[in-house]
């Protein structure tokens, strides 16, 4: 069996890291020849995966939002059970507003749900451009002298 996989895209949002691994997402877009995934008359969408860099977190890796890059890697599964309260954790952090969600007779944490996720585990990166590294600016302060 054959479980290779070749992507070019962008890093569509800054990396993060979990243990030792370094994860980012990234935007691919269909050759003219494959069945178009439209997002309006004139564009067409993105497909998005996450991508796994094996030991990516020691800081060897200089990833960032904007890159394009080409990814040799495989294709990696991993299942795991989620209670409706991580879920709702995750989405606050991601999204930043507020909401409320009711559960009748059970506690947030005691809703699970078998969730799977997809990535690519990245055996080979090929920078194709690296972007523009745009740091954060400061905020200006509020204080006056």
């Amino acid at each position: 069996m054959i479980n290779e996989v070749i992507l070019e895209g962008i890093v569509v949002r800054e990396p993060w890291k979990y243990t030792d691994d370094l994860f980012f997402r990234l935007g691919v877009y269909r050759d003219s020849d494959m069945p178009a995934k439209k997002l309006d008359a004139e564009r067409d969408s993105g497909d998005y995966v996450n991508v796994r860099v094996s030991g990516g977190a020691n800081g060897l890796i200089q990833i960032h939002r904007g890159m394009r890059l080409r990814v040799h890697g495989l294709l990696q599964s991993r299942d795991f059970r989620e209670s409706l309260e991580e879920f709702l954790e995750k989405a606050h952090k991601q999204g930043g507003s507020e909401f409320q969600v009711e559960v009748t007779g059970l506690k947030a944490n005691q809703v699970l749900i078998d969730r799977n996720a997809i990535e690519i585990v990245a055996r080979r990166l090929i920078v194709l451009d690296g972007g523009n590294i745009t740091e954060k600016k400061p905020k200006p302060s509020l204080a006056t002298e």
